[in-house]
């Protein structure tokens, strides 16, 4: 499987621990180390903005798509490749969506989960068969993972949800999916 593009799905918050823009930023010299373009939100600031500096700083092509009302209060990242200025949510994240040959989703809030849960939904309604990867360092992530295995467990789904994507803890087991991605 070659993976040219990842979209990259992560707050904009700069009122975070250190420890999430040091994951971030390990995360995206990771990628650009594998010259897999990043894909993301378009802003300069919080996770966003480390995933996006780093990978320039590390010379990867960097694809930002931020919706028009957000451009001011995100501020956009202009020194990246390409910036796609969209109407509304609902353009950014299908252009997320066909831009990422992959999906990955870091810590991040209500609009993270909003997209990458999407995703997980059309993966399993097989609109695509793209890879997903939670990095839940921390159990950053758990609380989504129990809400699936209940829906799995009440028969709101008849798929194990858990299948239709990868739960990583580590920057060295993002490595090894990478390095699986290359062959």
């Amino acid at each position: 499987m070659t993976i040219k593009s990842i979209t990259v799905y992560c707050s904009s918050s700069d009122k975070l621990s250190n420890k999430y823009y040091q994951d971030a930023e390990e995360i995206s010299k990771l990628i650009s180390s594998f010259k897999i373009n990043i894909v993301y939100g378009g802003a300069k600031v919080g996770i966003m903005g480390v995933v996006a500096k780093t990978a320039k700083k590390y010379k990867n092509i960097v694809t930002g798509v931020i919706p028009n009302f957000l451009s001011e209060r995100e501020i956009i990242f202009e020194n990246i490749d390409e910036l796609k200025i969209v109407d509304n949510m609902s353009e950014r994240k299908k252009l997320l969506f066909e831009l990422g040959d992959a999906y990955l989703a870091l810590p991040g809030g209500t609009g993270t989960l909003e997209e990458i849960v999407e995703v997980v939904s059309w993966k399993v309604m097989g609109i695509h068969n793209k890879p997903i990867i939670f990095f839940n360092k921390n159990n950053f992530w758990d609380n989504l993972f129990q809400q699936f295995k209940f829906f799995e467990d009440e028969n709101f789904s008849n798929k194990n949800l858990q299948n239709s994507f990868h739960i990583i803890d580590t920057v060295d087991q993002l490595k090894n999916i990478l390095i699986k991605w290359q062959k």
